[in-house]
């Protein structure tokens, strides 16, 4: 089971991998599998975290990346605010992240998405009271 922090330090490891590693080391273009594996398991930490630290789950609670394919995920998660915008943001999130981790490379726009997507999502969680 982990804790608040522990959510915390997987999201800011997972960011650190996209932003420090793959985008200023490996740079974009060579980094569409690292954005795709990294992207959206960073923000279900931050989605996860924010439950927990909320209280509208149960202290076992765990998120699965692999449910943001489609909107059944609704049925699992509480009500929050801006849940609506946030999960469908999240179920394009995690099928572009599926996308780019698996198969052919993708063009630069797909990989620049996940990245905006990334930063919206961060931003809107983070915003949530």
């Amino acid at each position: 089971m982990m804790k608040e922090e522990e959510h915390t330090e997987a999201f800011e490891s997972h960011k650190k991998t996209i932003f420090s590693w793959a985008l200023e080391i490996n740079g974009l273009e060579n980094s569409q599998r690292i954005i795709g594996l990294h992207a959206s398991r960073g923000i279900i930490e931050l989605l996860s975290n924010y439950l927990h630290k909320n209280k509208l789950v149960k202290p076992g609670f765990q998120l699965n990346h692999r449910w943001f394919k489609s909107n059944k995920i609704n049925d699992k998660l509480p009500e929050f605010s801006n849940k609506e915008e946030i999960i469908s943001s999240l179920i394009k999130l995690e099928n572009l992240c599926e996308k780019l981790s698996y198969g052919k490379k993708k063009p630069i726009e797909e990989i620049e998405a996940a990245i905006k997507l990334f930063n919206e999502l961060e931003e809107k969680i983070n915003d949530l009271k």
